[in-house]
């Protein structure tokens, strides 16, 4: 399904109860479940599934939890159990949806602003570094400001290639840096397994960097 049509879907699902009505839901029927799992996956998340429950966060420098999801009573799991990052933005979509019903109650209107917080949403797609399968994954986007944020920027293509760190490593899951290497050369530089990825100083974004090693894996495998 497309993403206008999945926003518009959920825009239908989101007005079907008033703000503090979605807090009392104790069930939705099995299409709007899907759906929302739909949207989640739509983001870039990687949903197993979806199911009525409420989590709480911890903060990291005290013994202090505050609540993920405060008003769409639905967490989302991933492989690994609740997902806490994914639960949080499908609630923060949902009360963006409320709070722009104060704008205009236009459905379509709506739609249209959701989709573009679900495309927004999507990671940065991850780019490969060499013939074996090593892949950089990107640098994750900040999440707190005053409490936590889920509807934020992601890293793309025409985004500038930083010196320092760039990204994280898929399956080793340390950080990845950009460090000079030779003259002509910068490399990019594992934490954690020590790989070497070399790319020429003149690349200056990632779609640059996705260019450039998507060059040298073909000229490799020739």
């Amino acid at each position: 399904m497309k993403v206008m049509d999945l926003a518009l879907k959920f825009v239908d699902l989101t007005l079907k109860y008033q703000r503090s009505k979605w807090r009392e839901v104790k069930e939705l029927v099995p299409d709007e479940m899907e759906l929302l799992k739909a949207v989640v996956a739509a983001a870039g998340f990687e949903p197993k599934a979806v199911a009525m429950g409420w989590l709480k966060g911890h903060y990291a420098d005290t013994y202090e939890t505050y609540q993920i999801n405060s008003v769409c009573p639905v967490k989302v799991a991933g492989e690994a159990g609740d997902d806490p990052i994914a639960t949080g933005w499908l609630d923060a979509l949902l009360r963006n949806v409320l709070f722009l019903t104060a704008r205009s109650g236009n459905r379509h209107w709506l739609a249209r602003e959701t989709a573009k917080e679900i495309r927004r949403s999507v990671p940065l797609r991850p780019i490969q570094l060499t013939p074996q399968g090593d892949y950089l994954l990107e640098y994750p986007p900040s999440r707190f400001g005053i409490g936590p944020q889920y509807l934020v920027d992601h890293t793309r293509d025409n985004n500038n290639l930083p010196t320092g760190c760039v990204g994280v490593h898929r399956h080793c899951n340390s950080w990845v840096d950009r460090v000079g290497a030779t003259e002509t050369h910068d490399a990019l530089a594992c934490r954690g397994c020590n790989l070497q990825v070399y790319l020429p100083r003149e690349v200056q974004t990632y779609g640059g960097l996705r260019r450039a090693c998507a060059s040298s894996i073909k000229t490799s495998a020739q």
